[in-house]
């Protein structure tokens, strides 16, 4: 994974895709930007506003049930609103058995800046940890049932409840992907023509 995160951060500086308005983007802000945009990273998105991470929970995947899970602070660490300047190795390690990997023992919480629209507006912030590899996935949870919540949403729920998102809180795929790639998607041959219209 650190390979992997370290070319994709490569890459992408290669690009230009480091600076936002004329600022360079500390290496997570970059992997921040990133997965926000497709790229597969360890970084798991989380919303700090439950009806935007409901959407994302009925709008994935319709014909399954989802899954809406919150996590309580006392089972992560880390900062809301605070900088992390400290490159990649500073974060994850250099691999090196004798270094200590600060990610090992529970998921880390950080609140990126707004290096992106999407961030913003879908109140994003990100949970990493060390990368496992058990049955409930790839990051460490710390295992106390009062830390979780676990919401199950049916199929014929995700339908009511993507209704009521859009119609009384202007939640939906417009609003959330608010930069081109979501004017273009939301504009694509998935919708009806005038299906941005909310009146």
């Amino acid at each position: 994974m650190r390979d992997y995160e370290r070319e994709l951060l490569l890459n992408a500086q290669h690009q230009g895709y480091d600076y936002d308005n004329g600022r360079k983007l500390s290496d997570l802000e970059l992997l921040a930007k990133l997965q926000h945009h497709g790229a597969a990273t360890r970084l798991v998105d989380f919303s700090r506003n439950m009806l935007v991470a409901l959407w994302f929970a009925c709008n994935s995947e319709r014909n399954k049930t989802g899954l809406l899970l919150g996590i309580h602070w006392g089972g992560i660490s880390g900062f809301e609103g605070r900088p992390e300047t400290r490159n990649y190795d500073a974060i994850f390690g250099r691999g090196d058995p004798k270094q200590s990997d600060e990610v090992m023992n529970s998921p880390k919480l950080w609140h990126s800046p707004v290096v992106s629209k999407r961030i913003a507006a879908q109140s994003a912030q990100f949970l990493y940890s060390t990368v496992i590899n058990e049955d409930a996935g790839s990051l460490v949870f710390v295992k106390n049932a009062k830390f979780l919540k676990l919401i199950a949403i049916t199929p014929e729920l995700k339908e009511r409840v993507l209704v009521l998102l859009e119609n009384v809180f202007d939640i939906r795929q417009f609003t959330l992907f608010p930069d081109i790639d979501g004017f273009c998607y939301a504009n694509s041959v998935s919708f009806e023509s005038h299906s941005n219209e909310r009146w």
